[in-house]
C-alpha cells in the first residue's frame, strides 16, 4: 500500500464518512463495523467490524470497479488448502449486497514488513524467509509450464516508464529499460517458463506475522495465471523500495538473502535465476510509477535500488 493512501481516510473526511453509511445500508440490520481500515479513493474502503459473531473485515466496491465475487470465490479456493499450519490465508465469510461487499475473517497480527522492521536485525532473515515459505506453499497446487510470452510484460514496463514523474528516476529507469529489452532479446528461443495462479499483489505489506508465528496472505485477488518470478519480483522489490536489505546483501538490486530464500523455497532452475527473475525485477521497477508527491528519501531509496540493479544487468549481459 502506498504510503500517500495509507491515511487517505483521514485526508478525505467525506469519502470515508459517504463509504460508511453506504456500507451500512448495504448490510443486514444489527451487524456491527467498528471503524474504516482503509480508503483507496473513488473504489472502495476496508472496515472493521463483526460478521454473526466474528471478527471480521468488510471489503466495500465504492464505485463499482472491484471485482469481489471472483475475489471471494479465489478466497474459497486457497482456503481449501490453506486454512491451517505456518502459512494461511483468512477465512472467507460472506459476499453480500450482490458482490459490492465481501467479509473475510479478521486476522490479529503485524504486516511482515512492519515485523521485519521491528525485529533485531538478526532475527530479519529468518522472518523473511517466511515470505517465500507463503508463496510456495500457496503456488504449489497450480504450478505448470507455460508458453513465454514476452509481449504485455514489455508493453507495461514502457508505459511505465513513460509515466514517471521523477526525472532522476526516469534517467536511472532508462539504463535498465535498455537492458530489460536486450534480456527480452535474448529469451526469443526460449519455450516455456513457470506459472502459477498468483496472489495479485504479493508484497509484505499483504503478508501478516500473528503472535503464534503463522503468516497469513491477505488481499487476494483474482485468480489469473502469472509467471512464478512475477510475484517474486514484486515482494523483493516492494522491500527494497523501502530500504530492507535484511542480509545486507543487494543482487539485481535487491536483498541477496531474500531472492536466496525464494529460491530455495520453490527450487528456481537456473534459467529462472539468470533470466526470469532478473526479467520480471526490471519490469517491476519500471511499471511502478512513484506517486509525483512521493517524500524525498523514498526517491533517493528507489533511485539507490535501480542503479544496483543497472549494474548487475550490465554483468549479467556481458557475460
Amino acid at each position: 500500500m502506498n504510503a500517500l493512501l495509507e491515511n487517505a481516510a483521514e485526508r478525505h473526511p467525506e469519502e470515508a464518512e459517504a463509504a460508511a453509511a453506504r456500507l451500512a445500508a448495504l448490510l443486514p440490520r444489527g451487524t456491527e463495523v467498528a471503524e474504516i481500515l482503509r480508503l483507496v479513493p473513488g473504489r472502495r474502503a476496508v472496515f472493521a467490524g463483526q460478521w454473526q459473531g466474528v471478527e471480521a473485515v468488510f471489503h466495500l466496491d465504492i464505485a463499482g470497479q472491484e471485482d469481489f465475487a471472483v475475489a471471494h470465490a479465489e478466497q474459497s479456493r486457497v482456503h481449501g488448502y490453506m486454512a491451517t499450519g505456518a502459512y494461511r490465508v483468512p477465512a472467507p465469510l460472506a459476499l453480500l449486497a450482490g458482490g459490492r461487499v465481501a467479509v473475510v475473517a479478521r486476522i490479529e497480527g503485524v504486516p511482515l514488513l512492519q515485523a521485519l522492521w521491528q525485529a533485531e536485525a538478526e532475527a530479519r532473515p529468518a522472518m523473511q524467509a517466511t515470505g517465500a515459505g507463503w508463496l510456495a506453499a500457496h503456488a504449489a497446487p497450480t504450478l505448470e509450464d507455460s508458453p513465454v510470452n514476452r509481449g504485455p510484460w514489455r508493453k507495461w514496463a514502457d508505459e511505465g516508464l513513460a509515466q514517471q514523474p521523477h526525472d532522476r528516476l526516469k534517467a536511472v529507469e532508462a539504463r535498465v529499460a535498455q537492458k530489460f529489452h536486450a534480456l527480452s532479446r535474448q529469451m526469443r528461443g526460449q519455450q516455456s517458463w513457470r506459472t502459477a495462479l498468483g496472489h495479485g499483489d504479493f508484497h509484505p505489506g499483504n503478508l501478516m506475522r500473528d503472535g503464534a508465528g503463522v503468516t497469513w496472505g491477505i488481499d487476494l485477488g483474482a485468480s489469473t495465471r502469472a509467471p512464478l518470478c512475477r510475484d517474486i519480483a514484486r515482494f523483493l522489490v516492494h522491500a527494497a523500495r523501502r530500504d530492507m536489505w535484511p542480509s545486507g546483501r543487494r543482487c539485481f538490486g535487491v536483498d541477496a538473502g531474500g531472492l536466496a530464500d525464494f529460491a530455495s523455497a520453490l527450487s528456481l532452475t537456473d534459467q529462472e535465476l539468470a533470466t526470469d527473475l532478473p526479467f520480471f525485477i526490471c519490469h517491476e521497477v519500471l511499471s511502478r510509477v512513484e506517486h509525483p508527491k512521493m517524500p524525498g528519501r523514498r526517491i533517493r531509496l528507489a533511485q539507490e535500488m535501480t542503479e544496483a540493479l543497472f549494474e548487475d544487468m550490465r554483468d549479467l549481459l556481458r557475460d
